[in-house]
C-alpha cells in the first residue's frame, strides 16, 4: 500500500498564512552582494567537521546532501531522492529511487549509497540516531530499490525519512574513514550545491552543482559566514554584508540590525532539563520546586520574545494534529502546569532533602540568548535558595562536554527544534530510555518503563484518538515526574535582505533544513 500521511491540518493554515510574508516583510539590511551570490550568517557553529554525524554539520550539509523524502511547507511528506514508496506491510517501507540522479562528481547515486547512508545514520554518534532506533534492517534490493524494515510498526518513520539521514556517496566516505567531513575532504552529495571550501574559523563557500537533478540552480554561489554572536551578525546584516540570518534572539537582532524580522509559527521549544540520576536533581520535590520557581514570561523577554509560554513537552500544535484544539486545551488544563508560584516552589523545596536550598553550576555556551537566559534562570531560582553559578563555555568546549555522559552537565537551558508535525517526536527524543545514551537528547537520563511503553504504543498506530489517549497518559506521568520544565514555544525568525525573497518560509524552516532552493533573487 502507499504511504498514508498523518494529518498536519492545524499547522497547514499557519504555514499558509505566512507563505507570502518573507517577500512582503523582508528587512532593510541589504545591498552589496548582488543576486548571484547569497551570503548566509550563522552563529555558534563548530565547522571543524561536516560529517553528518556532527550536530552542527547540518548547517552546511543541507546545501550539499539530501534526504530520501522531503517535507512540504504544510508538513506533508513528499518524494525527493525517492520518487515513490510502498508499504507491503506495516513495518516495511520500500523506496524506489529516481533514476539518473548523480552526485556532484558525476557518478550515479544507487541503492548502495542510500543503504550505506541510512546505516550510517543508525550510529549512536549521529545526533538523530534515536529516530533510527526503530530500524531493524536496511537492504539494497536492486540498483534503485531500498527496503527499510522496522522492528515493529512506527508511524513516525515516514517523517524520519524526510528529516534525518542525509544521503552521501558511499565510495567517498569509505575512502576517508579517518577524515570524512573534515576540511579538504568534506562530503559528496546529490544536492544543489558543492562544498568548495571550509574554514572552521570563518565559514564555508559553495558553488552551484551544474549537474543537479532538480534543474538549474538559480543562485550560483553561496557563502556561509560564522559570527561569534548575534550582535555581530546583526551589525553585518545592517551593513549589507549578510543577506540571510536565522536569529534566536529576535528582539535584540531587530534592534541591532535595524530591520523587521519575518516570523512564522515554529516548532522550537525552550526547556530546562534536570538529570534525575544525579543529586540533588534526583529529588522530585527539588524538580517541582524548580518548575514552580521559573517565570516563563520573564524568561521569554530575556530570550528575545517571539514565543509563548509552554507547559507540555509535546507542543500544542503537534497535539492538534491528532485532536481538536478544544480537546488539547482541556488536556493541558488538567495537567500539572507549574505556573510561576514562589509559595508553592518553597513548599516543594521544604519537602525535599534540601529544604534550605543548595549551590550548583549551570553550564551554557555563547549562542544567541543562551547566556542571558541562563542568568535569568539562575536569578529566579535564587529566590527559593537554589544558587546557580552560570559557567559560560565556547561552542567548541560545550560541544566536547556534551559528548560526555549526560551526568557531566546535570542541568541545562536548551531548546529543541521539532522538525515534523508528529506528536511522538519529542517523547522519543527527550524521554525514551534509549535516548539517554551519550550523544542523544534525553539529557535528563529519564528512564521510565511505563513512559517507554506509551511511546511505543503511540508510534505503533496511526489512529488519532488512540494516539491522543496514549500521549495524554504520558504527559500526566511526565508532568508528575518533571524531568524537564517546558518554558516556551518559539517562532521561527528570518532576516532577509531586500535583494532576495523566501515566499515559502514556514513552520519547518530552520538553518539546518533543506531550505536553500526556496530562496530566490527578486
Amino acid at each position: 500500500m502507499r504511504v498514508r500521511l498523518m494529518s498536519a491540518a492545524p499547522l497547514v493554515a499557519m504555514a499558509a498564512a505566512f507563505s507570502l510574508l518573507a517577500s512582503a516583510c523582508a528587512g532593510g539590511g541589504a545591498a552589496g552582494g548582488g543576486t548571484d551570490h547569497l551570503r548566509v550568517g550563522i552563529v555558534g557553529a563548530d565547522l571543524s567537521n561536516v560529517d553528518p554525524a556532527g550536530g552542527f554539520a547540518l548547517q552546511v550539509d543541507s546545501y550539499v546532501l539530501e534526504f530520501l523524502m522531503k517535507l512540504s511547507p504544510q508538513g506533508k511528506v513528499e518524494p525527493n531522492l525517492a520518487e515513490s514508496v510502498d508499504r507491503p506491510d506495516p513495518a516495511t517501507y520500500v523506496y524506489h529511487l529516481r533514476h539518473g540522479v548523480k552526485f556532484s562528481d558525476g557518478t550515479e547515486m544507487t541503492s548502495a549509497d542510500v543503504a550505506n547512508s541510512l546505516d550510517y545514520a543508525r550510529n549512536p554518534k549521529f545526533p538523530d540516531s534515536s529516530k533510527y532506533s526503530a530500524v531493524k534492517s536496511v537492504e539494497a534490493r536492486d540498483q534503485y530499490t531500498v527496503a527499510v524494515t522496522l522492528k515493529e510498526p512506527d508511524v513516525s518513520w515516514e517523517y524520519t525519512s524526510a528529516t534525518a539521514g542525509y544521503i552521501f556517496q558511499k565510495k567517498h566516505q569509505q575512502e576517508h574513514p579517518a577524515d570524512f567531513g573534515k576540511p579538504g575532504v568534506g562530503v559528496i552529495g546529490t544536492g544543489p550545491y558543492v562544498l568548495k571550501s571550509l574554514d572552521p574559523t570563518t565559514g564555508a563557500e559553495f558553488t552551484a552543482n551544474s549537474g543537479y537533478w532538480g534543474g538549474k540552480v538559480s543562485i550560483p554561489t553561496v557563502s556561509l559566514t560564522m559570527f561569534a554572536d548575534e550582535t555581530s551578525e546583526a551589525l553585518a546584516f545592517r551593513a549589507g554584508q549578510v543577506d540571510v540570518a536565522f536569529p534566536a534572539y529576535a528582539r535584540g537582532f531587530e534592534s541591532s540590525a535595524d530591520t523587521k524580522l519575518v516570523s512564522a509559527p515554529g516548532t522550537k521549544q525552550g526547556m530546562f532539563t534536570m538529570n534525575v540520576q544525579v543529586a540533588p536533581w534526583n529529588d522530585v520535590h527539588v524538580r517541582r520546586a524548580v518548575a514552580y520557581a521559573l517565570n516563563r514570561e520573564e524568561i521569554i523577554k530575556v530570550a528575545g520574545g517571539g514565543a509563548a509560554p509552554d507547559y507540555t513537552i509535546i507542543p500544542p500544535a503537534q497535539l492538534q494534529s491528532i485532536a481538536s484544539k478544544s480537546d488539547v486545551d482541556a488536556l493541558i488544563a488538567a495537567l500539572p502546569s507549574y505556573k510561576s508560584d514562589l509559595g508553592k516552589a518553597k513548599q516543594e523545596l521544604a519537602q525535599s532533602a534540601h529544604p534550605q536550598g543548595f549551590e550548583a553550576t549551570l553550564e551554557t555556551y555563547n549562542y544567541g540568548s543562551f547566556v542571558t537566559t541562563s542568568q535569568a534562570i539562575a536569578g529566579q531560582l535564587a529566590k527559593i535558595g537554589i544558587k546557580l553559578k552560570v559557567k559560560v563555555d565556547s561552542v567548541a568546549e560545550y560541544t566536547k562536554t556534551m559528548s560526555q555522559p549526560h551526568t557531566t552537565v546535570p542541568i541545562q537551558y536548551t531548546f529543541f527544534n521539532n522538525s515534523t508535525p508528529d506528536p511522538g517526536a519529542m517523547p522519543q527524543q527527550a524521554l525514551h530510555s534509549d535516548s539517554a545514551a551519550i550523544g542523544l537528547n534525553n539529557f535528563s537520563d529519564y528512564k521510565n518503563a511505563k513512559v517507554d511503553d506509551l511511546i511505543k504504543q503511540g508510534a505503533s498506530t496511526a489512529d488519532p484518538a488512540t494516539r491522543f489517549s496514549v500521549y495524554s497518559q504520558l504527559l500526566k506521568i511526565v508532568g508528575d515526574d518533571v524531568p524537564v520544565v517546558p518554558l516556551y514555544a518559539g517562532d521561527n525568525h528570518l532576516a532577509i535582505s531586500d535583494a532576495f525573497t523566501w515566499p515559502t518560509f514556514n513552520t519547518y524552516s530552520t538553518d539546518h533544513t533543506p531550505y536553500i532552493l526556496e530562496i530566490k533573487a527578486k
